[in-house]
């Protein structure tokens, strides 16, 4: 036993990577350390699961129990019997950590006496001298973090003090990069590790050597006592853990950092490691703040398909083709709660006055030069909240302010998503802020304008205090003020009635558009761009008496225009007659509300049905 002893001193002071691997990545102990070898060597050598049965006296047991294993510790090492089977009952800390496993035992069988077994993965390392056989997924190589070294740093001593860590206070996608960046500071791959709905079980999930664990709490449904209770066990087995946290979840025994939001100096260099073209990277890093992960992505896609279409030689076009990716990747990442609104509409197809058109215009310069001015003229510094572009479109319905809103999406080469307010407000105490959030959140991931359209119904003014329903009516409120404050991105409030919004919101916006009803030469532009051209119009068509006699909106004589085209599309010759437009009219009116008798039609009454009195 005297020479056993020597040879266990003289394994442990050695280099040996096995050693190194169970103590150091799993913060094993020297003796959990040798229960994990002993199980292993009776997998690898028949001698040693034979010794185990003349030991136990047992001819058919083959396996290591706790008993057996503090007789060996205790005559190698002087190790007490009770020390020894207090490491080796259950399997331990080795077990927690999905490193050994308790084997079927007879019913009646003693604690100390359950046969322990080697799991299938941690033989497979042992047997390939630690390599791991499941390889990591880990984010591919980056040229420099994005996030600043020194808040790295600090990071990198507060979790190799405490051994876990907490990263709060950003959106999900700015807590994801910095975990990333942590990862690629240390200097080691990571995994990252979604709790679902279930328990939060980090035992086979964290078995990964000297790999940086990212767990996620965002969508876990468990209490936070629970989760808390959990991460605490594990942080007694495991090396080093970096914990996402949600909003609501705080836990003072396990230190934080609060990571700022992504920004344009972190997305710069994002897209500068990704693309590699440090022009693009800097146009690209003002219209998205994306994760390093999705820029490479964006990026391998964009170049397939260049290699497929080698005759597009337009300059720039690797560019074009990468934000068309990181775009299209948003629309497929937005839930139901919005409606992705396509067109290829520009401000040149708007028709509003003058001042109006250089308000819109005003409002793409800003969103434009945002990067600059609140990154290169250092602004950003005095407005930590509110870097956001919230505009207000208040009119009639039909004046164009949905269509005003794709013109500015469309400008700016982003998408457009409308808000189902159908879907987002909800009856029940607490949903309403849970789905805003939602849409919030993926707003940024889908780098689009956001439009609440008929937004009084979110954003109206709050009610009096009578009972539960008001309070949370307006806990409602409170938290879209939140959010629209901290949101980066563009956000477009549509209203039929100014005078309904809630003041707490219009101080924080930006822009405050009105939308009129057209006059006579806008309504005059109006039906020349609904209609089609002269082919399908009939020489007779003399649009000068609806353009004086009816005031309706763009929205109406757009459907005008469309109910008339698909009148005329049933004749012969498909031209568009002036009975064509005046039955359309009639409809539109009623569907309105507006006078629709024979009077309001003047010379064209004899053009209406039969019917209309």
């Amino acid at each position: 036993w005297r020479e056993i002893r020597h040879q266990v001193e003289e394994h442990e002071s050695s280099a040996d990577t096995e050693f190194t691997r169970l103590t150091h990545s799993y913060s094993l102990t020297r003796h959990e350390y040798w229960l994990v070898l002993l199980c292993a060597a009776v997998e690898r050598y028949p001698e040693a699961a034979v010794s185990i049965g003349i030991m136990m006296d047992e001819q058919h047991v083959h396996l290591m129990t706790p008993m057996s294993f503090a007789q060996l510790l205790h005559a190698a090492c002087g190790v007490t019997l009770d020390e020894a089977l207090c490491v080796a009952l259950g399997g331990g800390t080795a077990a927690r950590l999905g490193l050994l496993e308790v084997a079927d035992a007879p019913q009646g069988r003693p604690l100390s006496h359950q046969p322990l077994r080697i799991t299938p993965a941690e033989l497979r390392a042992l047997l390939a001298h630690g390599s791991r056989t499941d390889r990591v997924l880990s984010l591919e190589a980056q040229v420099e973090p994005a996030y600043d070294h020194t808040l790295l740093q600090v990071a990198s001593n507060l979790l190799e003090q405490c051994r876990m860590i907490s990263l709060r206070g950003a959106p999900p996608r700015a807590l994801n990069q910095f975990a990333h960046d942590l990862a690629a500071h240390l200097r080691v791959e990571f995994r990252y590790v979604p709790v679902g709905d279930g328990p939060l079980n980090l035992t086979s999930a964290l078995r990964m050597g000297d790999v940086l664990p990212i767990v996620d709490l965002a969508g876990s449904t468990q209490t936070s006592r629970q989760l808390r209770t959990a991460l605490l066990d594990a942080r007694t087995t495991l090396r080093r853990v970096v914990v996402l946290a949600p909003e609501g979840f705080s836990d003072s025994e396990i230190p934080s950092i609060s990571v700022p939001r992504l920004d344009w100096v972190e997305a710069e260099r994002i897209w500068r490691a990704a693309s590699g073209d440090a022009v693009a990277a800097r146009t690209l890093a003002s219209r998205f703040r994306v994760s390093h992960a999705e820029a490479v992505l964006a990026c391998r896609h964009a170049d397939q398909i260049a290699s497929a279409r080698p005759w597009i030689t337009e300059p720039r076009k690797r560019e074009r083709l990468i934000a068309e990716q990181v775009l299209e990747e948003g629309s497929r990442r937005m839930g139901r709660l919005v409606t992705h609104l396509r067109s290829r509409a520009t401000l040149a197809d708007l028709v509003v006055p003058e001042n109006l058109r250089t308000q819109l215009h005003d409002i793409l310069n800003w969103q434009r030069h945002t990067s600059r001015v609140f990154g290169e003229m250092g602004l950003g510094k005095q407005t930590p909240l509110g870097r956001g572009l919230t505009c207000l479109f208040s009119g009639p319905p039909g004046t164009g302010k949905t269509f005003a809103a794709q013109c500015i999406a469309n400008e700016l080469g982003l998408n457009l998503y409308r808000i189902d307010l159908s879907q987002v407000v909800s009856k029940y105490i607490g949903e309403t802020e849970k789905a805003l959030a939602t849409v919030f959140d993926e707003a940024d991931a889908g780098h689009g304008v956001l439009l609440f359209d008929e937004c009084d119904a979110l954003f109206g003014k709050r009610s009096e205090v009578k009972d539960a329903h008001d309070r949370y009516a307006n806990i409602e409120v409170g938290y879209l003020l939140q959010r629209i404050e901290t949101y980066d991105g563009v956000a477009i409030l549509a209203t039929n009635l100014r005078s309904n919004m809630d003041p707490a919101f219009v101080r924080r916006i930006r822009f405050m558009l009105d939308f009129p009803m057209p006059d006579t030469a806008m309504r005059r532009q109006l039906w020349e761009q609904s209609l089609p051209g002269k082919d399908y119009r009939d020489p007779a068509l003399d649009l000068d008496v609806f353009v004086e006699r009816f005031r309706v909106s763009g929205g109406s004589i757009q459907n005008i225009s469309l109910a008339a085209a698909h009148s005329a599309a049933a004749t012969p010759d498909g031209r568009i007659t002036m009975r064509h437009l005046v039955r359309a009219t009639y409809r539109e009116l009623e569907k309105s509300g507006q006078s629709r008798e024979r009077s309001a039609f003047g010379p064209l009454a004899d053009l209406l049905p039969a019917e209309v009195a």
